[in-house]
């Protein structure tokens, strides 16, 4: 690497903690502007960056700070330095306050997830919250991260088992192996399967954990407790008592991978949960004007449409108004419900 970019790795990180100079920044903008590449790859420093106090394995992960550091300087590859760069350059001081340190040492361990051997590897994503992400793992499953989640596989991934620890909400897609159990971890809950569809939800409400099948099935165990769940059933972990119970039909969320697929079932649901759905699902806050709306009930259901088209045939339904407001935000409004 040029040696003007050798500590690339420092300057973003003290640019994340706040701790950078102008003429620092300076040259992170130059060295962000040399390439799409060097853009990709600050971004998902970010993402790691904004998720990894929440996100990373719960086991201890032990890490040789300066080989890391060496291994991300050696893999990432700019373009050719502007002739005035060195005019901007200023080497990083030694005595880095302990703020800008500490985002160091956690943009190193970032580095060392992305850039590790794959045999081996810690596999770190992460989301923002105004995005959904799908992605496929080491061992070819495939893993649709909702928004403000984030997840990492356990060293040796793949070898024995196939363990991941994840913070919010996912679904996925589990390519079978009966060799090597697939293994997913919410603090005290895991769930394990072989080869399966199944989301984990503990982003909608942070007190529990729902997980939904899709099809195949699943062991789900917390506190010596083990429920198997098959197709369309779902469980529930109630962390506060530390309880797990089986869920009724009735008593289950229909809407529970609306942010995966745009799929919307309700059968007479108050329009308050409807709209609770739905912001979930779209990432969006929809404000019902009238306490009047919220115990409307809707009967309906919804393939895979735009948010616009939502709100009108609930309009309609109700002979109320949708509005898009100046700050972005939709409001239902009107006299009542007609039933």
């Amino acid at each position: 690497m040029n040696p003007i970019y050798s500590d690339i790795e420092t300057l973003i990180a003290k640019q994340f903690a706040g701790e950078i100079s102008p003429d620092e920044a300076m040259l992170v903008a130059h060295w962000l502007e040399d390439s799409a590449q060097n853009r990709a790859y600050y971004d998902q420093l970010y993402r790691l960056w904004e998720m990894a106090p929440q996100a990373r394995p719960t086991a201890p992960f032990q890490f040789n700070t300066e080989a890391a550091l060496t291994k991300v300087k050696t893999q990432v590859k700019t373009a050719p330095v502007p002739a005035n760069t060195w005019k901007v350059f200023l080497p990083y001081a030694a005595a880095a306050a302990a703020a800008a340190a500490a985002a160091i040492a956690l943009l190193v361990v970032a580095a060392w997830w992305l850039h590790g051997p794959s045999d081996t590897a810690v596999t770190q994503l992460a989301t923002l919250p105004t995005e959904i992400q799908t992605h496929q793992l080491p061992d070819g499953s495939t893993v649709t991260l909702n928004r403000n989640s984030g997840l990492s596989t356990q060293s040796g991934f793949n070898q024995k088992e196939r363990r991941i620890a994840l913070r919010g909400e996912a679904y996925f897609e589990v390519k079978p192996d009966r060799e090597k159990p697939f293994v997913v971890s919410v603090e005290e809950l895991s769930v394990t399967v072989l080869g399966t569809a199944f989301n984990v939800d503990n982003n909608t409400n942070p007190n529990r954990v729902l997980v939904s099948v899709t099809h195949g099935k699943v062991a789900v165990s917390a506190r010596q407790q083990t429920i198997y769940l098959t197709a369309d059933q779902q469980a529930v972990y109630d962390k506060s008592s530390g309880t797990l119970a089986l869920l009724a039909p009735e008593q289950q969320d229909p809407n529970a991978v609306a942010y995966k697929n745009k799929v919307f079932q309700f059968n007479a649901t108050p329009l308050i949960d409807v709209v609770a759905a739905l912001n979930k699902a779209y990432g969006v806050q929809i404000v019902l004007k009238g306490q009047q709306l919220q115990t409307c009930p809707l009967t309906a259901r919804y393939n895979n449409l735009g948010l616009d088209r939502v709100l009108e045939l609930i309009a309609a339904s109700f002979s109320i108004k949708a509005e898009k407001q100046a700050d972005g935000t939709y409001a239902l409004s009107g006299n009542g419900c007609e039933e």
